[in-house]
């Protein structure tokens, strides 16, 4: 009797995790490049009953088992790619394809990430909005004599990684006669496209196994041994996925079935009440039993 106790506790802490999780992946529905945890159950090893008086065959007779109960080993992150929505903002990139991005936290460690929502700081580097400082070195573009602060905010990132920022023209030098001005005005009137220069590169890092990083909130993730560790390269080379400015990842959190793995795990944990109530009720009558 106490072992169907037992039993039916692993039943209910197990059912209760899986609810937690399920209610995690709801409450992230929203969460920009969040990936639905996956839950993976296991039944625990058997004990012999031990049972005496067993009928004898002429061989060794092997003893009757039981369960131990049940138990969630893993919650594992999803690899389904979410879909991409475009905000406009100069600084979103979403990743499409394999990769993460990598942020420096304020203790000078590192983390990953594939939240792309980037914000310019005072000192012209891209941090996530908790403030971990974007894994890149921007080099200062070369001054001329119209350009004396550089406009970080008009900084271009390509699909490959590649960080440009817009030079703006030299100054033309003091108009002698009217002739040269209306020159200068008609190569105004032409739009030409402003000198780009090139002034870092966004690297991206891939493991071995993304499902066994480890979460540490934030949207932020750790190497473990499960994961292997980071290889560094370039978007849109080597299995890279490639960068898309102006676009988010969106939640891969599927409502559908998490209502249904909400409703399996109610009952669940349900079932596994009842069948306590019923173990305590006969030990209840076991004990109250007279001679």
């Amino acid at each position: 009797m106490l072992k169907s106790i037992a039993n039916s506790t692993t039943g209910l802490r197990a059912h209760q995790q899986m609810l937690d999780v399920t209610a995690h992946n709801l409450a992230n529905v929203n969460t920009v490049a969040y990936k639905e945890r996956l839950v993976s159950f296991q039944e625990l090893l058997y004990r012999d009953l031990k049972e005496r008086r067993l009928p004898v065959a002429g061989h060794a007779v092997r003893p009757p088992s039981s369960g131990r109960g049940v138990a969630l080993t893993a919650t594992a992150a999803s690899s389904r790619a979410g879909s991409l929505h475009f905000t406009g903002r100069p600084f979103d990139l979403a990743l499409e394809g394999a990769g993460f991005f990598r942020v420096t936290r304020p203790d000078g460690s590192h983390a990953y990430t594939r939240c792309g929502n980037f914000f310019l700081d005072a000192e012209g580097g891209l941090v996530t909005a908790a403030g971990d400082k974007l894994g890149i070195t921007l080099d200062r573009p070369a001054k001329n004599d119209r350009d004396e602060n550089i406009d970080l905010s008009a900084l271009i990132i390509t699909p490959q990684g590649e960080i440009f920022i817009p030079v703006p023209p030299p100054q033309p030098e003091k108009e002698t006669d009217a002739r040269s001005a209306a020159e200068n005005k008609k190569k105004e009137e032409k739009e030409e496209p402003p000198a780009m220069e090139k002034v870092g590169e966004l690297p991206l890092y891939r493991f071995a196994n993304p499902q066994g990083l480890l979460p540490i909130g934030g949207n932020l993730f750790l190497p473990a041994d499960a994961s292997g560790q980071p290889r560094e390269g370039q978007a849109g080379e080597d299995g890279f996925g490639l960068l898309k400015r102006g676009f988010l990842e969106t939640s891969n959190v599927d409502l559908a079935g998490q209502m249904v793995n909400l409703m399996r795990g109610q009952r669940a944990f349900q079932a596994a009440a009842r069948s306590l109530t019923t173990a305590d009720e006969l030990w209840a009558q076991t004990l109250n039993l007279q001679v």
